[in-house]
């Protein structure tokens, strides 16, 4: 698609765009308290295709240069939806080359060519941070030729670090999962139907047993080969808690400003009974078997999870959630289970 005066054309990426997107991604930070570049590696098509089964992520390219100028689309992956595996689109937003912000009107047809190449998706949905107040306050108005950002609710991203291994946790012993994927994690809504999908990264799994059933899981992955977080500043309070030696006080140690964080992403966390005590205690163990300097869990407000990692010593941070609709959407029913790793 052609538009102003043809003088950019807008389309679905394709690999040989990599280094365009990635120079994007690289030109730019999350301004806020934690500001964190977040990076998607030397081939960032590769790794929007980890995150599904369909890339469905546009780029714009300047036809007077050839060069791509902005990136953002969807990511299309069957999740369950009220109990019932549908194909779902998570939005990755729009990102725009520094030198072009406020120089092309482009949102408007890029929501509609979106909108075409993700029409079988039963539902659609999206997280904006707190702090990104601009996009906020830009999405949450109604605008002629766009979605409805309907607001869902509050998202949590905790970061927590090992200590003692207070269980006897194993090592990818998967003996009981299936079973828990068809009792206990096919009622989460937005939860992946695949867990093997690649944006969960290299992973591991760790249980804990009683009676020989799993009592505790998660997997926990490094995504590195598709994902960074390359920590910028810090800023509020922030600025001086990173100066401090927070993991003598059981909380994450601070990556260094400039450096790409050692992280590793937990999904599929299951406790029994929601058991805030024991879902404390597994995570830590867990978590002290691993190498990455913090590991990285998030769910929804409503998940009964949240509460444990409430108690916990995190460090936190928020979004918010959205259903993106251009028409009616499916009305979700029950806990809501959104996966930190494919974000």
């Amino acid at each position: 698609m052609n538009f102003q005066n043809d003088r950019y054309t807008l389309r679905f990426a394709e690999s040989a765009d990599n280094e365009g997107m990635r120079r994007i991604f690289e030109s730019g930070s999350f301004e806020g308290n934690l500001s964190v570049q977040y990076l998607r590696g030397l081939e960032p098509f590769r790794s929007f295709s980890a995150d599904g089964e369909e890339n469905r992520v546009m780029v714009i390219v300047d036809n007077s240069s050839g060069e791509v100028i902005a990136v953002g689309g969807a990511v299309v992956r069957e999740e369950y939806l009220n109990g019932v595996p549908k194909k779902c689109a998570y939005l990755t937003g729009l990102k725009i080359r520094p030198d072009y912000r406020r120089k092309i009107a482009f949102i408007a047809k890029a929501y509609q060519f979106l909108r075409e190449g993700i029409r079988h998706c039963k539902f659609c949905y999206t997280t904006i941070l707190d702090d990104n107040k601009a996009a906020i306050s830009l999405l949450e108005k109604r605008h002629k030729n766009m979605p409805e950002y309907r607001y869902l609710g509050h998202y949590n991203t905790y970061c927590f670090h090992g200590g003692k291994k207070l269980l006897p946790v194993e090592k990818n012993n998967m003996d009981g999962f299936a079973e828990l994927m068809r009792g206990h994690f096919s009622k989460i809504c937005l939860k992946p139907v695949n867990c093997g999908l690649l944006g969960f990264g290299e992973k591991t799994f760790y249980s804990y047993r009683e009676n020989g059933e799993i009592a505790a899981c998660c997997f926990i992955g490094d995504q590195r080969a598709t994902k960074q977080y390359k920590m910028c500043s810090y800023g509020g309070a922030y600025r001086l808690l990173s100066k401090m030696p927070t993991k003598l006080l059981g909380y994450p140690e601070f990556p260094k400003a400039g450096s790409v964080i050692n992280h590793g992403v937990v999904s599929y966390l299951y406790v029994r009974d929601n058991d805030r005590r024991l879902c404390t205690k597994f995570l830590r163990s867990a978590a002290a078997m691993t190498e990455h300097s913090l590991l990285i869990w998030g769910s929804f407000e409503n998940d009964p999870l949240c509460a444990a990692l409430d108690k916990m010593k995190t460090v936190h941070y928020g979004s918010r959630l959205y259903s993106v609709e251009w028409e009616s959407s499916v009305e979700i029913n029950g806990i809501i289970g959104v996966e930190a790793a494919l974000l």
